[in-house]
């Protein structure tokens, strides 16, 4: 049976938050605790530069996310970086960035024909992926359109999708929006979000040894946080601690930018144990020869 679906508005919205029930939390990181979570991951785009998977998985890096498209173009850099990463024996997945005013079954009918284009070129169509969506900024989706994507991800797939989704602090006009759109959602909506998983970018405003960050309470808890990344060209991170640089060495080698995004790239920690996270790449991948 589904939830009724209550939209707010202004004051009503207002009203929600002042009265504790608001479906987003804030969690407060320290660096104590992510020392205690798998700081496994990186994300990349195209720039042009030099990707080493050997390197990285020598510093404990799993799994590589790279973006396939964007609206309906494909990035430049995805198919040598995915062959070079399947030769290392890296885990690999593709996102894809939303955008608000295309068609949702376009735009993921040429992402998922994209990563499966390159697959049949690479020769990698029995290994596994794992697709996210990236819904962010001005473009960004409700989150009701995004249970609707990801529903069509996995009918094609067989698997969910990983939802990479910047969720803005308590206090702001954005907030009260996101807080209305997760109040009206349909119970099955819900459902599809918890059983995706949540990727959560947040970097702080100055590294230190906490950081604050927004998790609506439909997913139960965040799978993935990003802890640093780029803004204007600048490497931002949460925390001063010299192990969450975002610095990766010879694993990376950016073509062109200034000195200090020479090296550097997104990195991501994982939210639970060994075993847990094999569990979740496990049931968030599917191979293209599987797919519909």
């Amino acid at each position: 049976m589904k939830m009724p679906r209550v939209i707010f508005h202004g004051s009503a919205a207002a009203l929600l938050l002042l009265t504790g029930c608001s479906p987003i939390r804030t969690e407060t990181m320290s660096v104590h605790a992510a020392r205690r979570c798998l700081n496994n991951t990186v994300d990349f785009g195209h720039d042009g530069g030099v990707v080493r998977p050997d390197v990285l998985r020598v510093i404990g890096v799993d799994l590589i996310i790279h973006r396939a498209t964007a609206g309906g173009h494909a990035d430049a850099d995805y198919a040598r970086r995915e062959r070079a990463a399947r030769v290392a024996g890296m885990k690999w997945g593709a996102y894809h960035y939303m955008k608000r005013r295309m068609s949702l079954e376009w735009q993921l009918a040429q992402f998922m024909n994209t990563v499966a284009s390159v697959a049949r070129r690479n020769g990698t169509t029995a290994h596994p992926l794992m697709l996210v969506l990236d819904n962010e900024g001005a473009d960004r989706v409700s989150w009701s359109e995004l249970a609707r994507a990801a529903r069509i991800v996995r009918a094609r797939t067989g698997a969910w999708p990983l939802l990479y989704c910047s969720v803005p602090l308590r206090g702001t006009t954005a907030f009260a929006r996101q807080c209305g759109e997760l109040q009206a959602l349909a119970s099955d909506d819900r459902g599809v979000l918890r059983a995706c998983g949540l990727w959560i970018p947040r970097y702080g405003e100055q590294p230190g040894t906490r950081v604050q960050f927004s998790v609506p309470r439909v997913f139960g808890g965040w799978s993935f946080w990003q802890y640093c990344g780029d803004i204007s060209g600048r490497p931002k991170t949460a925390f001063l601690a010299p192990e969450f640089s975002g610095n990766v060495g010879a694993g990376f080698t950016r073509s062109g930018g200034g000195a200090a995004l020479r090296h550097f790239c997104d990195r991501s920690i994982f939210n639970g144990s060994r075993g847990a996270f094999e569990r979740f790449c496990h049931e968030h991948a599917s191979a293209v020869v599987m797919w519909r």
